[in-house]
């Protein structure tokens, strides 16, 4: 689904791991600046609280300073950026982090006891020194920082695609299996082989082939292993041609038209997305009323998006409008998979029966892998 990017991806480090690893290398900064005092030409050896009042401000001053700098990547993803700007911005930033954290560590250091320092003050003799510490103190870390920032939150991003697309292959499963049901169900089969067995006795040895032969192909395609998320509309027009040939011999009185504009045959559309509407409109709409007979498919392009419909000549929709699981099926997936890019509205058209639209993104080209279906 569509996410703001200021909120979504984010890992969130506790403010207890924070503290706990400021602690860890505030200590460890400690004990090397002692290593180092040691190692100089006077001999003298500085006492440990010495280094834990040179380096302990340090990391405590980075570990509040990180959430700042997790918003500001966040705020500013790499991938949303041009080039120059964005290293532009970035070096100003980083800039202005490491003078400010200078400061507020030198500040902390004038709080703490004097007598922890007389081994040697941190405090610059000019502002050149100081301008020269904070950046050659902070901008390495800084870089470090943020690059653990946006390797955290990319990793969340694919986690995040990882779970939708296997939300979305359940999402698949369930449709398959539902239409499945629908082609499967006791009434459809017992007049489906009823008709079957009525056109044998009638002599109409040719027309049971058929029929055998599309219920066959039918299951055939529905029990299709590796199904993608999305088909081109010609293939999911295919499959439902061959669900209507059965129809249409199980009941003569039932007319089809289509009306595809020929460039959406190549757009993508979610696999089994229409056949569930189609069944919906024969069921509710044609067997509901004895003069009802057309169902009428249509697929058109309109302002980058494509409009797929299903009208019948049926009695329409109740007055309740309630919908059934199917169509709140249909919803939901089409949600997980195209976010706010999508729509489905039910309604009485001006000419009679019901009508369903769908309104999806056109898009066109093979269909994504798994882990890239569209959110």
């Amino acid at each position: 689904m569509r996410r703001d990017p200021a909120s979504a991806h984010q890992v969130r480090i506790p403010a207890w791991l924070l503290l706990l690893l400021a602690t860890l290398f505030g200590i460890a900064g400690a004990r090397q600046h002692v290593v180092a005092m040691g190692m100089m030409d006077d001999g003298h050896t500085a006492p440990f609280a010495h280094g834990l009042a040179m380096r302990m401000p340090f990391w405590y001053l980075w570990a509040l300073a990180v959430p700042v700098l997790q918003w500001f990547a966040r705020r500013y993803p790499l991938d949303r950026m041009r080039w120059l700007p964005g290293a532009a911005l970035q070096a100003a930033v980083a800039v202005a982090i490491a003078l400010v954290h200078r400061a507020l560590e030198l500040g902390v250091q004038r709080l703490l006891p004097q007598r922890l320092f007389v081994m040697g003050e941190p405090y610059p003799e000019s502002r050149a020194e100081f301008v020269g510490s904070a950046l050659a103190g902070n901008l390495g870390l800084y870089a470090i920082l943020l690059a653990a920032v946006y390797c955290a939150d990319y990793y969340a991003r694919y986690r995040e695609r990882e779970l939708a697309a296997s939300q979305l292959q359940g999402q698949l499963a369930r449709a398959q299996l539902q239409a499945l049901r629908m082609q499967l169900n006791p009434h459809f089969l017992f007049n489906a082989l009823n008709s079957i067995s009525m056109l044998v006795r009638g002599g109409r040895n040719p027309e049971a082939v058929r029929m055998l032969a599309g219920l066959g192909d039918l299951l055939r395609g529905v029990l299709e292993e590796e199904r993608p998320h999305e088909v081109p509309l010609r293939d999911e027009l295919h499959f439902l041609e061959r669900y209507l040939e059965i129809e249409q011999i199980r009941a003569g009185r039932l007319r089809v038209r289509m009306a595809v504009a020929p460039e959406t045959m190549d757009a993508r559309v979610p696999n089994l997305i229409l056949q569930p509407i189609v069944e919906n409109a024969i069921r509710h709409g044609i067997a509901r009323s004895s003069t009802a007979s057309l169902v009428e498919i249509s697929a058109r392009r309109e302002n980058g998006s494509l409009l797929l419909s299903v009208r019948d000549d049926g009695p329409g929709v109740g007055r309740d409008g309630r919908e059934g699981v199917g169509l709140r099926n249909t919803r939901a997936r089409l949600a997980g998979m195209y976010g706010d890019a999508q729509g489905l509205e039910l309604e009485n058209p001006p000419e009679g029966g019901a009508l369903v639209t769908i309104r999806l993104p056109f898009l066109r080209g093979e269909s994504p892998e798994p882990d890239e279906a569209p959110r």
